[in-house]
């Protein structure tokens, strides 16, 4: 485990995420959960909540405005989730690199 642990805000939606993270892999469609994902995690707070958002937001949007996209995006959701589940969730170091691999070079969002 990392020096830093979670608060109680990021602890709370961490075991949120990781149940409907489980969701995605066993979904007919990852879209609908990736969907609640999202929606989980802008009505949250806090670190993991905002990231979450952000990871979960692009890949449902790539489904919704690029339809042609749509099977990638949503190979990339599974792909997410096998990541997440494969985590330490206690490993708080872990978790960032996850949350800094998939916010910056997979969802294209500006490191600066």
């Amino acid at each position: 485990m990392s020096g830093r642990t979670w608060d109680g805000v990021d602890a709370e939606h961490l075991v949120t995420v990781t149940a409907l993270v489980k969701q995605v892999l066993t979904a007919p469609d990852p879209y609908e959960v990736g969907y609640e994902l999202w929606g989980c995690s802008a009505r949250a707070e806090g670190h993991l909540a905002v990231n979450m958002q952000l990871i979960w937001g692009a890949l449902t949007d790539r489904v919704e405005l690029k339809p042609e996209e749509g099977r990638q995006a949503r190979d990339e959701m599974r792909r997410a989730a096998q990541e997440w589940l494969a985590l330490d969730p206690a490993d708080r170091a872990a978790v960032e690199r996850y949350l800094d691999y998939w916010v910056h070079d997979v969802c294209g969002y500006s490191r600066g």
